[in-house]
C-alpha cells in the first residue's frame, strides 16, 4: 500500500509536468492549422486546440499559436484569444497583408468581436497590438451622445483592407440591440479608421450614427468575397462538398442576386459620399446601366455588375 503522502506527491507532480510551458519554437499538444488562416505565401497560420484534444485542462495547451507551418514550429501564443475548434457562438478568423508581413487576428464572441490584434511578423516572433478597444470605444461614445446612456455598448463587425504600406484600413458597423428586444431602443453606428503599424498609431478614427437600413446597405457593401460564395447549379451533383454559399439554378437567377447586391452597395454609397460626388457618380452610374443593360447574354451581365460592384466598393474606402 503506497503512503498517501508519497501518492499526493507523485499526483503533483504529474499535474507540474502536464502545466510546464512550451519551450520555444515547440509545436503544442492537441492543436490543429485553423482553417483558412493560412498566410498568402503559405508559411504562417494560426493553431487552435482541437474540439476532442485529451488534455482541455491544461491552460498552456489551450492557447491559440501564430506558427510556422512550414518549420513546423511556433512563434508564440496570442494574447487575448480564447478559442477551440468548432466552438459554440464563438469564431476566430485571420486577415493576411499581402506580403505575409503581417496579420489582423478577429476574436469573435456571441455578437461580434471581442479582441481585434494585429501580430507582426519579426525574426521568428512576433509582436502583438490591440486595436478593438479603440474602435469599440469610438462606437459605443457615438450611441452614447445620440441615446445620453452611460452604459450603452454595442456588437461589432470589423471589415478590413490590409496593404504593404503598413496601413490597416479598417471599416465596423455596431448595433446596442442585437437580440432585437422591443423595448429596447435600437442605434447604429459605423466607425472608420486608418492604423498606422509602422508609426504604431492611428492615423484616421470616424465614427457615426447610421439607421437600420444604412446598416443593412453597408453590410453588404464591406463584404468583398460576396462572389466567392455564389455559384449556378442546375443539379445538388454539381456543388461542391462543404459549400456554404448561395446556389442559384440558373445564371438569370445569379444575375438577379448580383443586380441587388448592387443596389444595396449603391445605397451605402449614397450614404457616405458627399453630395456633390454622389450627384456625379449617379451620372455614371445611369451611363453604366445602359451600357450594361445592352449586354447581349445575361452571363456578360453579370460580369459586368459585378465589376461594378467592386468600384463602388472601393469607393468606401
Amino acid at each position: 500500500m503506497w503512503p498517501r503522502v508519497l501518492l499526493f506527491l507523485i499526483a503533483f507532480s504529474v499535474l507540474i509536468l502536464n502545466a510546464a510551458p512550451l519551450k520555444a519554437g515547440e509545436w503544442p499538444k492537441g492543436h490543429i492549422v485553423r482553417e483558412d488562416s493560412e498566410s498568402p505565401d503559405g508559411r504562417y497560420a494560426l493553431l487552435v486546440q482541437t474540439a476532442d484534444a485529451e488534455d482541455q485542462q491544461n491552460s498552456n495547451e489551450s492557447d491559440v499559436y501564430l506558427a510556422d507551418v512550414k518549420a513546423h514550429t511556433t512563434l508564440g501564443p496570442i494574447g487575448k484569444v480564447d478559442y477551440f475548434e468548432h466552438q459554440n457562438h464563438r469564431d476566430l478568423e485571420v486577415f493576411w497583408a499581402p506580403d505575409s508581413s503581417y496579420c489582423v487576428v478577429e476574436n469573435d464572441g456571441r455578437y461580434g468581436m471581442d479582441t481585434l490584434s494585429v501580430l507582426e511578423i519579426k525574426d521568428s516572433k512576433f509582436v502583438q497590438t490591440e486595436i478593438g478597444e479603440r474602435i469599440q470605444k469610438s462606437l459605443d461614445g457615438a450611441m452614447k451622445k445620440q441615446s445620453h446612456e452611460r452604459d450603452i455598448g454595442g456588437d461589432v463587425s470589423p471589415h478590413f483592407r490590409l496593404g504593404n504600406d503598413r496601413k490597416i484600413r479598417v471599416r465596423a458597423t455596431s448595433q446596442n440591440n442585437p437580440k432585437q428586444f422591443e423595448n429596447v431602443k435600437t442605434y447604429y453606428a459605423l466607425f472608420q479608421g486608418t492604423y498606422d503599424l509602422a508609426a504604431k498609431k492611428w492615423t484616421v478614427t470616424d465614427a457615426r450614427l447610421t439607421n437600420s437600413e444604412q446598416d443593412d446597405a453597408l453590410q453588404a457593401a464591406y463584404d468583398d468575397s460576396f462572389a466567392k460564395h455564389m455559384i449556378v447549379a442546375t443539379d445538388d451533383k454539381q456543388v461542391p462538398e462543404n459549400f456554404t454559399g448561395n446556389i442559384f439554378r440558373s445564371e438569370e437567377e445569379k444575375f438577379d442576386a448580383l443586380d441587388e447586391r448592387l443596389n444595396q452597395v449603391y445605397q451605402a454609397v449614397r450614404s457616405l459620399l458627399p453630395p456633390n460626388r454622389f450627384a456625379k457618380l449617379k451620372q455614371e452610374q445611369l451611363a453604366w446601366v445602359k451600357t450594361r443593360d445592352a449586354a447581349k447574354s445575361v452571363e456578360e451581365k453579370s460580369k459586368l455588375t459585378e465589376d461594378r460592384i467592386k468600384a463602388l466598393q472601393d469607393l468606401l474606402w
